[in-house]
């Protein structure tokens, strides 16, 4: 039974390499990373604010067992001595991850004070938008079938 636990700690991959990868992942939510370097043009300086948004997952498992094998037709032996053939282990793990950033406002310092400027994305504007519409629309369809049936 060691040698089945062994294969198996060799399929799957160690705690630490999947704990380094996640904080590798996390790194860029540092302020650097969510403020930008003031850029200055006279007497104003300009500084990019940024929505930064990390996600990872990850799992890894595995196993060993032993069959039943066939002594002699119709009778049924319990596999327990290692080496047998129907016996086998395995393992795996996998996972994924990933960052996004977005602009979400311009901070403006000049002689008249400090500016924020919201960015305003459109596009997220408009899909939520939809998305909201064709909820409600959905909803009232189910509505109107749920009175039909009474």
């Amino acid at each position: 039974m060691s040698e089945m636990i062994d294969v198996i700690q060799k399929a799957v991959p160690d705690q630490a390499t999947a704990n380094e990868l996640m904080t590798r992942l996390f790194d860029v939510a540092h302020p650097s990373s969510v403020f930008s370097e003031p850029v200055s043009q006279g007497e104003y300086r300009v500084i990019l604010a940024t929505e930064v948004s990390v996600g990872l997952g990850y799992g890894y498992g595995g196993g060993a067992g032993a069959g039943n094998e066939a002594a002699e037709e119709g009778e049924v032996v319990k596999a327990t001595a290692p080496g047998l053939v129907n016996a086998g282990a395995g393992g795996g793990g996998g996972g994924g991850g990933g960052a996004m950033a977005r602009p979400v406002a311009v901070i403006s310092i000049g002689p008249d004070g400090v500016r924020v400027e919201p960015i305003v994305d459109a596009t997220k504007i408009a899909l939520a938008f939809f998305t909201t519409l064709g909820a409600m629309f959905m909803m009232r369809r189910q509505m109107r079938l749920a009175g039909r049936k009474r």
